[in-house]
């Protein structure tokens, strides 16, 4: 169980708070409370889109229709139910994305259908979080065979290339924020 402590979003949110607290102990109150509001935001959203996998075996597929939005429109969601090598259920949902430039759900949802029909076991690449109490399931990003790694996958680099730049960034100008306020 301590192992989810030890996950690289975890060790972030960590590097975040002590990075405020080291801020506010230096005594740059003003910095340490604007690169805390910051830093939470960013990890929230990169929490959300961080790509995560699984491998599992899919344990069904079904389509689903919506109910009405606000105008009345409806749409099919489709549903890939896994176990997961821990034996635990995954409900995750299929949709196109056009944050991770995802076109294929189709596909996708074809090779979830096939790899239940065949009982093969697969990695599953997806995003975003689940919450039973509003009704959100993570997304398939992409499916490939099981011991596929991921992060070899140019979304997943892409990902992890960005948000080295987007830490760095906030990192460095909260610390040139402060070493400029200390000035004045």
């Amino acid at each position: 169980m301590l192992e989810i402590w030890f996950s690289l979003g975890y060790i972030l949110l960590l590097a975040v708070l002590l990075f405020a607290f080291i801020l506010w102990r230096s005594g740059g109150v003003a910095a340490s409370i604007l690169a805390l509001v910051i830093g939470i935001g960013c990890w929230t959203w990169w929490e959300y889109a961080r790509p995560t996998w699984t491998t599992g075996f899919v344990s069904g597929t079904e389509v689903r229709r919506t109910d009405p939005d606000a105008q009345g429109r409806t749409r099919d969601a489709q549903y890939v139910y896994m176990r997961n090598q821990a034996d635990a259920g995954v409900e995750l949902e299929n949709d196109d994305s056009w944050w991770w430039f995802k076109r294929n759900s189709e596909r996708v949802f074809n090779d979830a259908k096939t790899a239940e029909d065949r009982k093969t076991e697969v990695t599953v690449l997806w995003n975003r979080w689940r919450s039973q109490l509003f009704s959100w399931h993570p997304n398939i990003i992409a499916m490939g065979p099981a011991g596929s790694w991921p992060i070899w996958s140019w979304r997943t680099l892409t990902f992890y290339g960005l948000s080295v730049v987007l830490w760095f960034c906030y990192f460095y100008a909260f610390v040139w924020l402060h070493r400029r306020i200390d000035r004045i």
